[in-house]
């Protein structure tokens, strides 16, 4: 039945799509610097459309706040696709704002980090909420820092998704019933259709994922309080370090805003290393760069796994992943600067 869904919901998709490239409307942006680790073609960022009305198959499992709350949010990211919200600071004030209405509505809380002091401080409520409301808001916006390559966004968090479903499997984790199996072929779909250049996910597709897996995490954990908080943060180090890392290195090595964009990413310089230096196409280059990360991060995930939780050992992953994106960042950033200056 869940196929059928999905199927039905492919050809509503394939319906709008031509009609937004009809109107030339919510389409990515040809001619932009970050277009030449894409398609130069202009392809409907209808990604988060699709993956918000594939949970309506999931509205008989007392999720109604959530797809509501995931509504606003898909809303707010079509905003910023069709640049009627241009203003990144705007963007944050909304997130920060419908990210901590959902927290306190559901009275979403965590209350073991497996830090004394931290934990201290978030048996008060108020700071819990804007804890989990701070670290939901690095998710989401570190989603869409990565957002830059095909599958490389929807791929992390397929792989995240069949993780939790397989140690649900091997029943090492509890879940709430909500059909992850469903959940895993709706970002099927996605990946497919996004490799393929007939989607892409876009700020609302971005902003969608990293609430969506944000939120689902924080419930993992919290029904299952004998697993590591610190294996949750490894599922999600890559869009988190992102972001923190994004922050940091524009205002410090590029001398520039950190709201500003930039091609200076970290799937970027693989994509321009690749591109480079074996001489592929775009679209060759662009799908490799994005495999290497996402198996690199699932290889990671398995291995966090088998120790769920110990949290030395998760620590010990998250700190060499950080270590490991750190060195190949600069390597590889030296090298597009001296190709650049060599030129």
């Amino acid at each position: 039945m869940s196929l059928i869904y999905l199927f039905f919901l492919f050809l509503l998709i394939i319906i709008l799509n031509k009609f937004l490239l009809k109107k030339n409307v919510l389409l990515s942006e040809t001619g932009e610097g970050h277009q030449k680790f894409a398609s130069l073609k202009k392809v409907p960022l209808t990604g988060g459309i699709f993956i918000f009305l594939g949970y309506f198959y999931l509205i008989n499992e007392n999720i109604y706040s959530f797809i509501i709350f995931s509504g606003i949010i898909l809303i707010l990211g079509i905003f910023s696709d069709l640049k009627l919200i241009k203003s990144a600071s705007i963007r944050l004030f909304f997130q920060i704002l419908l990210v901590f209405s959902y927290i306190i509505f559901n009275n979403v809380q965590i209350n073991d980090t497996r830090i004394f002091l931290l934990d201290e401080l978030l048996n008060n409520n108020i700071i819990n909420y804007f804890f989990i409301t701070f670290c939901v808001l690095i998710v989401i916006n570190g989603s869409n820092f990565i957002d830059g390559l095909n599958t490389l966004n929807v791929g992390y968090y397929l792989f995240i998704g069949l993780i939790i479903f397989l140690l649900n499997l091997n029943k090492i984790i509890i879940i709430h019933e909500i059909s992850l199996l469903y959940i895993l072929s709706l970002l099927i779909f996605i990946f497919l259709l996004n490799i393929s250049n007939k989607i892409y996910l876009g700020d609302s597709g971005a902003y969608l994922l990293g609430f969506s897996f944000s939120v689902f995490l924080i419930d993992i954990y919290n029904l299952n309080q004998t697993i590591s908080p610190f294996f949750i943060i490894l599922l999600l180090w890559y869009p988190c370090y992102e972001n923190l890392f994004s922050i940091l290195r524009k205002k410090n090595l590029n001398a520039r805003s950190p709201m500003e964009p930039d091609n200076n990413h970290f799937h970027q310089l693989i994509f321009f290393f690749l591109k480079k230096k074996y001489k592929l196409e775009i679209f060759t280059s662009n799908v490799l760069s994005s495999q290497i990360i996402n198996f690199y991060n699932l290889l990671i995930f398995v291995i966090g796994g088998m120790f769920i939780s110990k949290t030395n050992i998760q620590v010990f992953l998250i700190l060499f992943s950080i270590a490991i994106y750190s060195f190949t960042y600069y390597k590889l950033y030296a090298i597009k600067k001296k190709s650049r200056d060599t030129i």
